[in-house]
């Protein structure tokens, strides 16, 4: 959908969008928008921002669950440290028709990743860690692993490994760095066991095979990298993952919904996750409710958090570190976790993605224009694989959340798209 498209039909579709909000939950976002300490609700134009390109938001979120391609979501963008847009869409529960709340709790997937950064870039400024470091300097084990793929050798079946013949030795240590900004090659194929924690299974991976030798390209680590960062924070803090979040993190900045494990309270605000088949939205395999607790602390998928958490998080890092006046990172730290450290290696999951770059856990806009993402040169951040996405823009002094349960990738473009149109000064 081009934003363009929507202006024509704006009034119907944010008509359609009220529908789905009962008056008291509408009243209850009003509520929400003035309590998110640090961000005061502005009125948009004060701070550069149209209110008839914010209404398009509402009016293409509307419009894809009108046409079933999402359930429903949270919005939530703020410029200059001041919060204009804070929206709940479409429905909590699509089986009950509850409808969507803004302090409604999401499944952040990989979104958990610029997390994990934060909190190695702490270690990093606090003179523990380097990024050249290599792995076994916390972790022997990992000193080498199993082998590395020769090029050409194709993934074998699942259930199986690779022969002996269709490795070679590891040129060199996978790093810090390596780990980082997923050029390690490192990618699993180890069985977690149930009761594992960091602890346990990290040093397992010495019998991973890598996917490539390390530095030499950019391969996304989607569940292990970031987790051996996380054990690399619980060795150096001597806190384990989710303590250290809590008191490094999440306390400082007000994130009072992020976690690896839900309160009772929390596990009643977590959207229920569905998924189309055929016309109607059924619940995925699990049930797409409250996850199990866990004693895995992982730093690649594991956090469930809210769109309010996210904006404070975002926040933080567009003020160089900052919020509530209490430093979470210095800005040299801010600053190399949002830097392109791998030159011209990046280039998307798929390999058609131009402009961009890769930092510390986030993807780094090097060229708007090429990017055509819709965010500045500078703009960095990630998202997750149920479709939450989530940035900071520090050229225009903004940042935006998206919190969604459905990997619609159309959804998160038009919505980059959308915030980039709204700004008028």
């Amino acid at each position: 959908m081009i934003v363009r498209d929507l202006m024509d039909r704006r009034a119907v579709l944010i008509g359609m969008g009220a529908t789905a909000l009962a008056p008291a939950a509408l009243a209850q976002i009003a509520a929400g928008v003035g309590a998110i300490p640090g961000l005061p609700a502005a009125r948009p134009e004060s701070v550069g921002v149209s209110s008839a390109g914010l209404a398009r938001i509402n009016a293409l979120m509307a419009d894809y669950i009108a046409k079933n391609q999402i359930t429903g979501g949270v919005t939530a963008i703020a410029r200059r440290n001041k919060l204009v847009h804070y929206q709940a869409h479409g429905t909590h529960d699509e089986a009950a028709k509850t409808p969507m709340r803004p302090d409604a709790l999401f499944v952040m997937m990989s979104s958990t990743k610029p997390v994990t950064g934060v909190a190695l870039m702490q270690q990093v400024e606090r003179g523990r860690v380097s990024l050249d470091d290599p792995i076994s300097k916390y972790i022997p084990e990992l000193k080498t692993v199993r082998g590395v793929v020769k090029a050409g050798v194709p993934r074998p079946p699942r259930g199986q490994t690779y022969s002996a013949d269709q490795l070679e030795p590891q040129a060199r240590e996978i790093t810090i760095k390596d780990l980082a900004t997923h050029t390690s090659g490192l990618n699993s194929g180890v069985q977690r066991q149930p009761g594992d924690t960091l602890a346990t299974y990290i040093p397992r991976l010495k019998d991973a095979v890598l996917d490539f030798q390390p530095g030499s390209r950019w391969g996304y680590s989607a569940a292990t990298g970031p987790d051996v960062l996380a054990r690399v924070v619980e060795i150096t803090s001597g806190q384990p993952f989710d303590a250290y979040l809590k008191q490094h993190i999440f306390d400082p900045i007000g994130m009072k919904d992020t976690t690896h494990n839900l309160t009772p309270d929390q596990a009643a605000r977590l959207v229920r996750r569905y998924v189309r088949e055929g016309n109607a939205w059924v619940p995925p395999e699990g049930g797409g409710g409250p996850p199990r607790p866990t004693s895995y602390f992982a730093g690649s998928y594991g956090l469930m958090s809210t769109a309010r958490d996210y904006l404070l998080f975002e926040t933080m890092l567009v003020n160089k570190g900052t919020i509530h006046g209490r430093r979470v990172l210095k800005p040299e730290s801010v600053a190399v976790l949002s830097s392109n450290l791998i030159g011209d290696l990046y280039s998307g999951i798929r390999g058609d993605t131009k402009g961009t770059g890769f930092g510390v856990q986030v993807r780094v806009v090097t060229d708007a224009a090429a990017s055509n993402s819709g965010r500045a040169k500078g703009a960095f951040g990630w998202g997750g694989a149920y479709g939450t996405m989530t940035w900071a823009d520090p050229a225009e002094q903004l940042v935006a959340v998206l919190m969604i349960q459905q990997p619609v990738e159309a959804v998160q473009r038009d919505f980059e798209r959308a915030v980039r149109a709204a700004i008028t000064a």
